[in-house]
């Protein structure tokens, strides 16, 4: 198949994929991202957030005279106003953005109902945010506040905020105003209708009669919401089949038991349209108030998280970072046991400084300390230039040393005393600090500059090896780098040297972004052709072109379309050594450029771009439930997935139109892109079968003159055959032991054994850390590990890594942050539990049987309540002290319930009583046994065979008898009206002519059924059942 008609196959593909796994799936509230086709006028949980994040920080801005700006400029638009052209600003802050949201729709997944504020569970959904509102301020006070769990928090708290505009009754009764004690601290909610009140009538449920539901809530002094199938929480089954009336259901396509325990219909506003929210009317109603309420959580000077964060915390969350021109200061040590390691650390200072050079945001100065033992420390050089710096980077040896520690506090200190307020330090070593007990004076000078302080170890330190930290602070705290760190806000990375190179370029794209981005990556074999293109587009201001393998300028040239660039005024060699040869040009002309290689070496070739436009990419799995949700880890190989696009930056008239999916053999796969409706960026997506072990991912477009574009993502796609997924975690609590357990399953085709290693930051694992799983092909198996929360730390990291048993290359790796509560929450178990609900129920049976409980509760902290699910009895008459014994009752129309304790600092334990599965019956049907179903079936097997050669029989007598007979009596007619109608007379083929008959024979057959037959739902026959 051709590339133009793989292209052209694909983008049908594109369409028919959108069209069928996204828009026909319902949700549980707002969809949790955009849909296209006829659902594209939903608004989503993605929309609400990210409009809303823009007009809070907007806000922020402003009030905080963050940039300047006249009145005319709308606040939702003054993000791009402080960012200008820091472009990787404000693609970084993009990226925080679609953090929190990307946190907000993996909610989406959830069956707990008082997530999603279903199921009338409205007053522990409220304490559900407080709760994470107390962790959030907590976080924020901590002395490193954990960024990235903070904006976990906050999309765990927008999600529930958004659902209950969605869910409730509220703005039913009250349009589309803010709710402003809902998850608010120190505010009573409203009363929530009682267990026994009914709240709904019954409605159309099938969204034909589109105002059927318009009036059927029966409540509007109180506050509901619907029961969705599926969740944790259920009303009673109902006890009669002639009431009307019950619990709201959620309503829409999704609820698929609607009206067997409760009214029938619902309330959920989540879509514009009948077919899936009864409430549709209202949609945009809660949109509104939807978007007003996340706006207030985040900025509202009364109500608003800004109070716990503070300002300073909140601009972090969305890297507000202030622009200084200051300093850039590198920190090394030089002495005889670098003699390994030199050589990547001046690559590594070498890269940054060529990142930076000439871009809006480079240093005004650069500066290069080293250190040494017995020489404590030496200034080498504070220089404009950054050529200068990379030339006395390039002249640097080591020499001296003998004993292990070395005078690195000294260098730190001359490295801050040389540097600006504001500026960036970055420093290596592989040994410990001699000079240790100088460390407040290190502290003291950094606070005063406020220097963004980043230490580099070996992580080796002489030859000792430790356990390895990366960002976060030692577990013992006895390390004096990490005091230093944890004093000034700054970070210690200890890692191997082959790691430095890209941990500080990612470092330095945050504390000094230069908008990079990458052109092209590419080896270049021995055996391939020595020219190689590549296209530069107007978009770009300076190019850079590395060459690892190449021994000096001689063996390379650069042509533009003007001819050769290395002799151009605006051409820099930046670097050249025996191995690599790094080349960059200023202001570029447009056009296509060739690389040639005049000796035949491999090459390893890395062109990049200080250009505006660029790129990031998720990869996205459909779920059980029909949406996409990026995947975690690693792709499985050889399944389909979808990719998505936010290309940033781009001109009005410039275009993106394709993505290439690049093998590690050079294989080159093309795709059409398909673009979303955003508001703020722009969204493509293309889905692809992978079926390599490796991909790297670029993509295409044209400038507004026309020139062909390419930018590629640093970031490659790995495959691997084992699927690594969270099955369930909890917060921690002070000396409380809490459980995590991953679902880790064989993708491949054999069975194989595998290894799980757990790691964690604070040193707070206890039990089984190493796991040795064979697991059968297409089988899983559950990892359950266990960690102790201590008065120690806020919070802990833990990382899971899994590889092919004796193996050291890992398959699938995921790290996930977990807040340790100082608080110790109340504690349920459930003790005793008389009977038993696994039968058919139906009339009203349910009522016959009834069952008892008790649970024992502890609590440290005064009980705020204690309550029981929807038909569930509790006497709480006992409940005077710790502990407590609370005795509940139901019957078997409840045979699921839950006893919910909640105290007073908004922590909360549930008990589920779990009485069996029941089978409901409705009144018009009869149990019937086993033998009985299985000759039901049979009957309706047959009966469904004969309906289909009927229908097949009536087609063809139709087509070979009363068809042409009625055609003869009309040809004259139809002859001239096709005359008049259709000039151009196109001749059916047989396939079409059978098509047009089952059509009609389907029109004809659903508008008038034989004689009474009565259709619960309309026929779904199709042509397809047929062929």
């Amino acid at each position: 198949m051709t590339v133009a008609k793989q292209i052209e196959t694909m983008a049908v593909y594109q369409k028919l994929l959108l069209i069928l796994i996204i828009i026909i799936y319902p949700s549980d509230g707002f969809p949790p991202d955009a849909l296209t086709g006829s659902a594209s006028y939903a608004k989503h949980h993605a929309e609400i957030t990210r409009i809303s994040i823009h007009v809070a920080v907007g806000k922020f801005i402003k009030e905080n005279n963050l940039t300047v700006a006249d009145d005319s400029i709308d606040v939702i638009n003054l993000v791009d106003v402080f960012f200008g052209n820091d472009t990787d600003g404000l693609q970084e802050f993009s990226r925080r953005e679609e953090e929190i949201i990307q946190h907000v729709k993996n909610q989406e997944r959830s069956d707990t109902a008082y997530i999603h504020c279903n199921s009338e569970q409205i007053q522990l959904a409220n304490t559900h945010i407080l709760q994470r509102r107390k962790q959030i301020e907590q976080l924020a006070q901590s002395s490193e506040p954990d960024l990235p769990l903070i904006r976990e928090m906050i999309g765990l708290c927008l999600y529930t905020i958004q659902a209950f505009y969605s869910g409730t009754n509220w703005v039913e009764m009250n349009g589309d105003t803010v709710y402003r004690d809902f998850g608010v601290p120190n505010k009573t909610l409203m009363a929530v209708a009682d267990a026994t009140v009914d709240t709904c009538s019954d409605c159309d449920n099938s969204g034909s009669d589109t105002t059927s539901c318009k009036n059927n809530l029966l409540i509007n002094n109180a506050l509901t919401s619907g029961y969705q199938t599926g969740h944790d929480i259920q009303p009673p089954y109902k006890t009669s089949g002639d009431i009307d009336k019950g619990k709201c259901g959620f309503g829409g396509s999704s609820d698929t038991e609607n009206g067997q325990r409760t009214a029938i219909g619902g309330i959920n506003k989540d879509r514009p349209d009948s077919k899936y929210s009864p409430h549709h009317h209202l949609h945009y109603q809660a949109f509104f108030a939807a978007r007003k309420a996340t706006e207030q959580f985040l900025i509202d000077p009364e109500i608003g998280i800004i109070n716990e964060l503070q300002n300073h915390i909140f601009a972090e969350v969305f890297n507000l970072k202030e622009k200084h021109k200051a300093s850039f200061a590198f920190v090394i040590d030089d002495t005889g046991s670098m003699g390994n390691n030199i050589a990547q650390v001046q690559d590594a200072c070498v890269d940054i400084i060529t990142d930076v050079l000439d871009s809006p945001n480079e240093p005004i100065d650069y500066i290069l300390v080293t250190f040494n033992d017995p020489v404590e420390h030496e200034h080498r050089l504070t220089t404009e230039n950054g050529l200068e710096m990379i030339e006395k980077l390039e002249s640097l040896g080591v020499f001296g040393g003998g004993d292990c520690p070395e005078y690195a506090v000294s260098g730190l200190k001359r490295g801050i005393e040389e540097c600006r307020e504001n500026s960036i330090l970055f420093a290596y070593t592989d040994a410990p600090a001699k000079d240790e007990d100088d460390r407040q004076a290190v502290i003291d000078a950094s606070n005063a500059k406020n220097i963004e302080l980043r230490i580099f170890l070996q992580d080796d330190l002489c030859g000792k090896r430790r356990k390895r930290e990366t960002e976060l602070k030692n577990v013992t705290g006895s390390d004096v780098y990490y005091e230093i760190a944890e004093a000034t806000g700054g970070k210690v990375y200890q890692i191997s040297t082959s790691e430095i190179a890209d941990v500080m370029k990612d470092i330095t794209k945050e504390l000094l972004p230069s908008a990079t981005a990458v052109v092209r990556v590419f080896n270049l074999d021995t055996t391939a052709d020595h020219f190689v293109n590549f296209s530069v587009d107007n978009m770009i201001t300076n190019i850079k072109v590395t060459i690892i393998g190449a021994a000096s300028t001689a063996e390379v040239d650069v042509e533009s379309p003007l001819g050769s660039v290395l002799t151009s005024a605006g051409t820099n060699v930046l670097y050249e050594s025996p191995n690599k040869v790094v080349v960059t040009v200023a202001s570029p002309t447009p056009g296509m450029y060739t690389l040639s290689r005049k000796v035949n070496r491999h090459w390893s070739v890395n062109i990049t771009a200080q250009s505006a436009i660029d790129f990031d990419y998720t990869i996205r799995e459909e779920a059980d439930d029909g949406y996409l949700y990026t995947v975690v880890g690693h792709p499985i190989i050889g399944q389909t997935y979808t990719i998505f696009l936010t290309v940033y930056n781009k001109p009005e008239n410039a275009t993106v139109t394709t993505i290439l999916l690049t093998e590690s053999s050079g294989s080159e796969n093309l795709f059409t892109l398909t673009k979303i409706t955003s508001d703020f960026y722009s969204t493509y997506f293309c889905s692809a079968s992978l079926i390599s072990e490796f991909y790297q991912i670029s993509i295409y477009g044209t400038d507004d003159n026309g020139t062909t574009w390419m930018r590629t993502s640093p970031n490659t796609i790995s495959l691997v055959n084992v699927k690594l997924a969270l099955s369930s975690t909890q917060d921690l609590y002070v000396n409380m032991v809490g459980n995590v357990s991953y679902l880790l399953e064989n993708k491949g085709t054999t069975n194989e054994t595998f290894t799980a290693r757990l790691t964690d930051n604070r040193g707070l694992l206890t039990g089984q850390t190493n796991f040795e799983e064979t697991i059968a092909s297409n089988e899983s198996t559950e990892i359950v590990f266990q960690l102790q929360g201590s008065s120690s730390f806020s919070t802990v990291t833990y990382t899971i890594s899994v590889t092919r048993s004796g193996s050291a290359n890992t398959l699938q790796k995921q790290s996930k942050t977990l807040y340790i509560s100082r608080d110790i929450p109340p504690m349920c178990s459930v003790d005793t539990l008389n009977g038993q609900c696994d039968n058919n129920y139906g009339n009203g049976s349910c009522l016959d049987s009834s069952w008892t409980g008790q649970a024992t509760i502890t609590f440290t902290t005064d009980l705020q309540s204690v309550t029981g699910s929807n038909g569930m009895n509790v006497d709480t008459s006992s409940v005077l002290s710790s502990p407590s014994v609370v005795t509940v009752s139901g019957t078997c129309c409840t045979p699921s319930t839950y006893l919910t304790i909640i105290d007073k600092n908004n922590n909360f334990v549930r008990c589920h009583f779990f009485l069996g599965d029941v089978v409901y019956i409705d009144d018009s049907k009869s149990v019937l046994s086993t033998a009985e179903q299985i000759a039901v079936g049979v009957i309706a097997g047959i009966v469904v065979a004969c309906l289909l050669a009927t229908v097949t029989f009536v087609i063809v007598v139709y087509r070979k008898g009363v068809k042409p007979k009625l055609n003869a009596m009309k040809v004259d007619n139809l002859n001239r009206e096709a005359v008049k109608t259709f000039p151009m007379k196109k001749e059916n083929s047989s396939k079409q002519l059978f098509y047009d008959d089952f059509m009609t024979l389907k029109y004809d057959f659903k508008s008038q059924p034989p004689r009474d037959t009565h259709f619960p739902h309309d026929l779904e026959f199709e042509i397809s059942d047929f062929q």
